[in-house]
């Protein structure tokens, strides 16, 4: 029996996924979550094997929240999204999805994917190629933050804590002239224009600055 959890907060695709699951012979629903924190809290008393994961409900949702269903073994996730690009599958997948649909796919293509990801495949509807499957899968380029120097890093941190570079020369002991220096060469690197770009991107790779 193959234990499927569905997480989505639209009821209606929700109630009509449930129907169609249900005319599996091996399917059973394991449980129904309509956002983030609703869905960890029922998983860790619910057994399961799949979830299904709509990557934009309301509240805890996205690429975060599927990295850290990803990263427990007890269960394989596979997204149900209205996105087909390119971008959105690749990040997905390179998050720790198994799977990835479209909602608009065809029902069987669900079917033939909780069965392929359930046995340790890795699916993705038909929209996609195989070329992308291996793009996500391939070793990713280092990312622009890790080939800071260490004073350069220093200097980021502080940007983004929203420090005036008077601020932060004072406090690393450096002239304006060299912490000045240190910000453009770290701009260079991080293919940024301003501080706001560093905030930007500290957000979105979740870096946790050091004051």
């Amino acid at each position: 029996m193959i234990r499927i959890f569905i997480a989505d907060d639209h009821t209606i695709f929700r109630e009509g996924l449930k129907q169609m699951l249900a005319e599996e012979a091996d399917f059973k629903i394991a449980g129904e979550a309509t956002n983030g924190d609703e869905l960890l809290a029922q998983l860790a008393s619910s057994s399961c094997d799949i979830v299904l994961l709509d990557l934009t409900m309301p509240g805890r949702s996205g690429i975060s929240l599927l990295r850290e269903l990803a990263a427990n073994e007890k269960w394989r996730v596979i997204v149900l999204s209205m996105h087909e690009e390119d971008q959105y599958i690749v990040e997905a997948l390179k998050a720790g999805a198994a799977g990835y649909v479209t909602k608009n796919s065809a029902f069987d293509q669900l079917i033939l994917a909780i069965r392929k990801v359930v046995k340790g495949e890795l699916f993705i509807s038909s929209a996609a190629s195989q070329s992308l499957i291996r793009q996500a899968r391939a070793p990713s380029e280092p990312l622009p933050h890790t080939r800071l120097t260490p004073r350069e890093r220093e200097v980021f941190d502080l940007l983004v804590l929203g420090r005036k570079m008077s601020d932060i020369a004072r406090q690393l002991g450096l002239s304006i002239k060299t912490a000045s220096t240190h910000k453009t060469n770290l701009l260079n690197k991080m293919q940024a224009e301003t501080t706001a770009d560093l905030v930007r991107y500290a957000l979105r790779h979740q870096l946790d600055p050091r004051p």
